[in-house]
């Protein structure tokens, strides 16, 4: 058996397992690149990335699955999860094997069970991001968000956005993994920041390029929650398990209580 070495993209990944069963070999491992340790008695194949092959793994188990396999095995890769790579191959070899789609229901096996709690997880994440992002205006008209999530759901999250705010220019930017999505009118792009615009410890735009209304606009957001929050109506369990404490940290609501408290 030998472990397969890849470049850490979803590309590499699936050149990876498209080798494991080009060469009909049980994989001891599957890692990537950055996070392997070398050991003397180790078959190490470092795989390089193929579109091409890639592309190849994808249409073959979505052939096998009505279109269903190729997102599943896409937020398993994006969940972060240690030892995913194992899981992705074991769920796409069971794929292959059952040849029918009937395998994604199919919950007595570990894999596919696996991969429905993480796909399940991965689900939850996209909801809260859809809720808990917020917006700050710039002055130069862009609207910015930083969010830190436990998973790396960036990517899926970006159509969601495209479609409520397709009037405007922002920009969400993940503080966790160093990058973020622009849309820019026309299209939604991933992006690095060269000059963090964020104080990265509260996810607050510097103060030399918040747009004037965009101060105005948090005393209004501010006046708001308080004149909500009924005291004797508080119910605080309540309240963390639909905002859980992890996304206060962004929340312009969360700051604003905490600053006139």
């Amino acid at each position: 058996m030998a472990t397969y070495v890849y470049d850490g993209s979803f590309e590499g990944l699936l050149s990876c397992v498209f080798e494991v069963f080009r060469t009909k070999t049980v994989p001891e491992n599957i890692v990537e690149e950055q996070y392997h340790q070398f050991t003397l008695l180790e078959d190490v194949q470092h795989i390089p990335a193929d579109e091409g092959l890639a592309a190849r793994v994808l249409t073959g188990i979505d052939a096998r699955t009505e279109d269903r396999a190729s997102t599943i095995v896409y937020q398993l890769f994006l969940s972060e999860l240690p030892k995913v790579e194992m899981l992705i191959f074991n769920f796409i070899a069971a794929v292959i094997q059952r040849n029918h789609v009937s395998i994604l229901e199919n919950f007595a096996n570990e894999f596919i069970l696996k991969a429905s709690q993480i796909e399940r997880m991965m689900h939850r994440e996209i909801h809260r991001m859809h809720a808990f992002v917020r917006f700050q205006k710039a002055k130069e008209g862009i609207f910015y968000a930083a969010i830190e999530p436990d998973f790396n759901v960036l990517p899926l999250i970006g159509e969601h956005f495209e479609r409520r705010y397709a009037d405007q220019r922002w920009v969400i930017f993940d503080t966790k993994r160093h990058y973020g999505i622009y849309y820019d009118l026309t299209e939604v792009q991933f992006v690095t920041l060269d000059n963090p615009v964020f104080n990265l410890s509260s996810g607050d735009l510097k103060p030399e390029i918040v747009d004037d209304a965009e101060k105005i606009y948090q005393t209004l957001w501010e006046n708001y929650f308080h004149s909500v929050n009924i005291k004797e109506r508080k119910n605080p369990k309540l309240h963390l398990r639909h905002v859980p404490k992890r996304y206060w940290k962004y929340l312009i609501e969360k700051k604003l209580i905490r600053k006139s408290a």
